[in-house]
């Protein structure tokens, strides 16, 4: 019992809090708000959570259209809608600057799909998801220990998939592995014949 109110909390404050002629002492505690699977929930393995990665950014990248297409539709159609106004905006002509308008809000489309489409994927996972967050710091807490040293990296030499963003399954892991460690092999081969 006393093993498992310690783990709970992990940092106490002590502020003294000075009040007329007496200090009282007032505690403050502060907890561990990351929700870690505990040991009755299935654990995924590394092939399912390539799978549900995977399926993740499909999910990502298919709404990225629509999100694209109607931040361009929508713009475009307030800016057909108004009156064009001979008179120069910031100096350009109007139809550039409704234009360059128009271009912004189909870009910011663009990056509000990833957004939104993990937002679908979130809501239809809903079990998945806390075991995917673990997982996916797991992984990039393997891709940032195993990942070559970057000042070994060159335009003879560049770096393959620094954030392991192209691994798809276990296999691609071992295969990004093996790149890393041929990156790190050449790099500190290298290093010595530029004196």
């Amino acid at each position: 019992m006393a093993f498992n109110f310690a783990s709970k909390f992990r940092k106490t404050l002590i502020i003294p809090k000075i009040q007329n002629p007496s200090i009282y002492l007032q505690y403050y505690t502060t907890t561990n708000n990351i929700n870690y699977p505990t040991k009755q929930e299935k654990k995924l393995t590394w092939n399912e959570y390539f799978a549900l990665r995977r399926k993740r950014r499909l999910t990502e990248r298919f709404v990225t259209v629509p999100t694209t297409i109607g931040g361009f539709g929508f713009s475009f159609a307030y800016v057909a809608s108004r009156e064009f106004d001979p008179t120069p905006i910031l100096g350009q002509d109007p139809f550039v600057i409704y234009g360059i308008g128009t271009l912004v809000c189909g870009i910011t489309g663009l990056l509000m799909g990833p957004v939104i489409g993990s937002s679908i994927w979130k809501l239809f996972h809903r079990k998945q998801v806390k075991l995917m967050e673990h997982c996916d710091r797991e992984f990039y807490k393997h891709v940032q220990k195993n990942r070559a040293d970057p000042s070994l990296h060159s335009l003879r030499n560049p770096a393959p998939d620094y954030y392991g963003e192209k691994v798809k399954s276990v296999a691609d892991y071992r295969k990004w592995l093996r790149k890393q460690r041929e990156i790190e092999r050449k790099g500190t081969f290298h290093l010595g014949e530029e004196n």
